[in-house]
């Protein structure tokens, strides 16, 4: 029977003649079940800065699935909404806010609060997954999560570092203080999930981190991204409590067809570097939803962030995926994805450019950043609401690319799709999930799962492995 849960939601509206019609009918839209809704007046003393005029909506959301940070995002989305807090049933508290340029600002993701004792024949599980001026981690009791948390760290301090691999003690550190102030004992934690990074190619799975695989860290390709650090920071802290880390499906997954591997030129040959951690998990929810398999299913899965990686899944494996980090596929919020080849090679031996500017020109500054001098999806949705003619060729150029890369995916899996899943940050823009979707929801139903699961994802398949459902895999 589909479990169904109420959360509570309290928005701060600007006083816009149909404000509260939109904001209902965009609930309804999502699937969500409106079961009760307060609206009332605010003076303006009660206003929030900047914003004067507002009322407060008190509204009870009903749904299955619901997660919080997808209905406050979703809602963020609406410019008549100023502000959202909401109260999950356990009563933990989220706020997210609109400011006047229309950034958003999270205020508290989860609080530290002290978490409950470990009850009997509960696995603990401490999930570590590092980002480029992040840390996100969580800590899992089975399946039920006690803490969640992101460490946002200053990109100055980053840098002073002088290294990816040299911000480890203070990444680590970090996660320390936060377990302590939650009041969760180190020794209570079973086994420690790390996100891997770039690694020799391996097959998916879930795999104990050894000496081997630390050493394949260290290395010059491995360590020029933070995901080197999950693995890192989480053998460091299993070693000392004296029990398992490990990590689950890595970026360098490789599972492609043969005929996938070949490029037309001898030596350069396509490598499958993409975000495997996220679109498997997203694959398999979305199979347990619709009541099958992920080994039985066919999807294009499309993950959506500053890298764009569109997947072919075939029967549980990823049998063609564009390698993002080498320029394949769509240009994305911050890469020029594929690049005509002579004009390139031009501009390399233009003698204007080094070979690492050239590279940066690729990976770090193209695409949205390079036509319009931000990667942030917001601040170039405003543009176009401000009437940016060019800010919405190239957003509508980027879904566009997107669309196609997905129809090659139709065509490696021979027309025969499950489904469209459309997953990461940029999948909470409707106006960018529903210009892909026009051009391709008549190759299969399109399914959006907007932002990751990916912390999830590392403690799914630890459990799975504590709970003998799954063999551990060995790094050789």
């Amino acid at each position: 029977m589909e479990i169904r849960t109420i959360e509570r939601v309290a928005l701060v509206v600007l006083n816009k003649p149909g404000v509260l019609g939109r904001v209902a009918g965009h609930i309804r839209h999502e699937g969500w079940n409106i079961k009760r809704l307060l609206v009332d007046e605010m003076e303006d003393s009660d206003s929030q800065q900047d914003f004067k005029g507002a009322s407060k909506m008190e509204i009870d959301i009903e749904g299955a699935h619901t997660k919080l940070a997808q209905v406050m995002d979703r809602l963020l989305n609406l410019d008549c909404v100023i502000s959202i807090e909401m109260f999950d049933a356990e009563g933990r508290k989220l706020v997210r806010s609109r400011s006047k340029d229309a950034a958003l600002t999270a205020v508290e993701e989860r609080p530290l609060g002290k978490a409950p004792p470990k009850q009997a024949g509960c696995f603990r599980i401490l999930a570590v997954n590092p980002g480029s001026t992040s840390t996100k981690f969580a800590v899992y009791d089975n399946e039920k999560v006690l803490l969640e948390h992101v460490i946002r760290h200053d990109e100055e301090l980053l840098a002073g570092c002088g290294s990816v691999l040299k911000q480890k003690e203070m990444r680590r550190d970090c996660i320390m203080n936060c377990l302590d102030a939650a009041g969760i004992p180190l020794e209570s934690i079973d086994a420690i999930a790390g996100r891997g990074g770039l690694l020799k190619p391996i097959e998916s799975g879930t795999y104990l981190i050894n000496q081997r695989m630390l050493d394949d860290l260290q290395s010059a390709t491995a360590a020029i991204h933070a995901s080197a650090l999950g693995a890192i920071i989480a053998a460091e802290i299993a070693g000392s409590l004296g029990i398992s880390a490990y990590v689950v499906d890595p970026v360098v997954v490789d599972e492609m067809d043969r005929n996938a591997k070949l490029t037309g030129m001898p030596g350069v040959e396509r490598s499958s570097v993409f975000h495997a951690l996220n679109q498997k998990a997203i694959a398999r929810r979305l199979a347990a939803e619709m009541g099958m398999s992920y080994e039985n299913a066919r999807y294009i899965v499309v993950h959506l962030g500053g890298g764009i990686t569109v997947g072919a899944h075939r029967y549980g494996r990823v049998i063609d995926v564009n390698d993002a980090i080498s320029g394949e596929g769509p240009f994305t919020p911050e890469r020029t994805g594929g690049i005509p080849a002579i004009p390139l090679i031009n501009m390399c031996f233009s003698g204007e450019y080094t070979e690492q500017e050239m590279i940066d020109k690729v990976t770090k500054r193209g695409g949205m950043l390079a036509y319009l001098g931000t990667k942030d999806l917001r601040i170039v949705q405003k543009m176009i609401n401000d009437g940016d003619e060019f800010a919405a060729l190239v957003l509508d150029s980027m879904a566009y690319q997107v669309s196609k890369e997905i129809g090659a995916m139709a065509a490696v899996l021979e027309g025969l799709v499950d489904a469209i899943i459309l997953t990461g940050g940029l999948a909470y823009s409707i106006r960018f999930t529903g210009a892909i979707k026009q051009r391709v929801d008549k190759l299969a139903p399109v399914h959006v799962f907007p932002g990751e699961d990916e912390l999830l994802a590392l403690m799914g398949g630890v459990l799975r492995v504590l709970r003998g459902e799954e063999s551990v895999a060995t790094y050789e």
